[in-house]
């Protein structure tokens, strides 16, 4: 593997250099010094060219011994072509495993908008450092201080990558890592299918789960160094809130999954990471949703069984206890109406005000549920919790019980349709797999 870093021959190129020299170093991977020289200008002639490339060769030559050391070993390329492609073509070449650029580096060309850094962001097959400020970066890679790290963290698949990438970072040196969610208050609660609070934007049941599940999120995190989860509640653009902690943390660098939109996407949910990159007063680390791995092993602690109690619906309960190890719990779920005189619409923000927390209908469905618990489940350690419900739509109660409990795995039983009865009846198993966030088991009736 190695790292790729282009160079302008910019003071503040000169400057990034030493940064990405010293990671190379630290991390024991190549530097490949790459200068690009742009193609079509007008009035160029053969011998004109040809005295451009030698000026750029002994320029990349110069560069290059300032950056090596006994530890650092460089190679040097002069490349021809768009700066941004031909930077992300060369580390997919190399086999890169990081693409560093200076913020303040060359433009691309009018008809492309943005400059090289923003470009390479969005193209690059690898993480891309954009560096703002490179001395921090440098004294880190040496041992001198620690990193202080702002990690956009979320629950999509950039996120994921980025995560891993923080716990990369922690292997080489001692990292402060604060990891921020900014979200809004009512979607929180639509997600864990919990009430709003007049008194409160947020209800700490609500932000006990997101921690809970952000905590998870981050893993066993190697290396030294605080690590901690940062809620941020506000309707305003998550890159701004990024933007504004890095400032008020004194972060060094702020890490970002990126999703490398394109086209109509790009225009309809923007690109937070290349408002970061654009936005930013430290260095930014963006790193592609391909990069995330999905080669660990997930386990499986809790399972949620929801069922309708009927024949079929009850079939898929042990299935739910068989996958469950010792310590384990199912969660076995029913579904009702929502109450008489709550709105449908606002089922899922509106608790039933002056209600009792359980009625005899949902009191004698609950024993139902008791009544499915296996025998042999208390002597394999497993334990069972039964919850019965209110939901304008037993999809999205599903779903939003598997959250609200941290579920790891929905089991549930399908009744199999297909035809005409999907089309008049619909199917709760197809609702529930097109919209969970978690990995969902389906079970055929025999």
């Amino acid at each position: 593997m190695s790292i790729v870093f282009g160079t302008d021959f910019s003071e503040r190129a000169m400057t990034a250099a030493k940064a990405a020299a010293a990671l190379a170093r630290r991390s024991g991977e190549v530097l490949h010094l790459v200068h690009v020289t742009e193609y079509g200008s007008a009035g160029r002639t053969t011998s004109a060219d040809e005295a451009l490339r030698r000026d750029a060769l002994a320029r990349l030559e110069e560069q290059a011994a300032a950056l090596r050391t006994e530890d650092t070993r460089v190679e040097l390329h002069l490349l021809e072509g768009s700066p941004d492609e031909v930077l992300v073509e060369h580390a997919a070449v190399v086999h890169a495993s990081l693409i560093v650029v200076s913020h303040h580096g060359q433009r691309a060309p009018r008809w492309r908008i943005g400059n090289v850094a923003e470009r390479v962001v969005q193209s690059a097959r690898c993480p891309v450092l954009v560096v703002r400020s490179a001395g921090p970066l440098e004294a880190w890679a040496r041992g001198e201080r620690s990193l202080r790290l702002l990690l956009g963290l979320d629950f999509s698949s950039p996120s994921e990558a980025a995560v891993a990438w923080v716990r990369k970072l922690r292997t080489l040196g001692n990292c402060e890592v604060v990891a921020a969610h900014h979200y809004w208050g009512a979607d929180a609660h639509v997600r864990y299918g919990v009430p709003l609070s007049p008194e409160s934007e947020v209800t700490s049941e609500v932000e006990e789960a997101l921690r809970r599940d952000l905590t998870a999120r981050l893993g066993d995190m190697p290396g030294t160094g605080a690590v901690w989860v940062h809620l941020d509640i506000g309707l305003g653009r998550p890159s701004d809130a990024l933007v504004a902690l890095a400032r008020k943390e004194e972060a060094d660098l702020i890490v970002v999954g990126t999703h490398q939109r394109t086209g109509a996407s790009k225009w309809w949910y923007g690109s937070v990471s290349q408002r970061i990159v654009h936005e930013s007063p430290v260095s930014v680390l963006c790193v592609p949703a391909s990069m995330a791995s999905a080669l660990t092993i997930p386990e499986v602690r809790r399972v949620l069984a929801p069922t309708d109690l009927s024949e079929v619906g009850v079939s898929a309960i042990r299935h739910a206890y068989s996958i469950v190890p010792a310590g384990g719990t199912v969660y076995l779920l029913h579904v009702l109406e929502p109450l008489d005189g709550t709105p449908p619409l606002y089922a899922q923000y509106l608790g039933p005000q002056g209600a009792p927390a359980h009625t005899p209908e949902q009191e004698r469905l609950a024993e139902q549920l008791r009544g499915l618990i296996p025998p042999e489940a208390a002597a394999r350690g497993i334990s069972t919790r039964v919850e019965v419900v209110h939901g304008r739509k037993v999809s999205e109660a599903i779903n939003q019980a598997a959250e609200r409990h941290g579920c790891d795995i929905i089991c549930l039983a399908t009744h199999g349709r297909s035809g005409l009865s999907k089309a008049l009846v619909g199917s709760v198993a197809q609702e529930v797999l097109q919209n969970s966030s978690r990995p969902v088991l389906l079970i055929r009736p025999t």
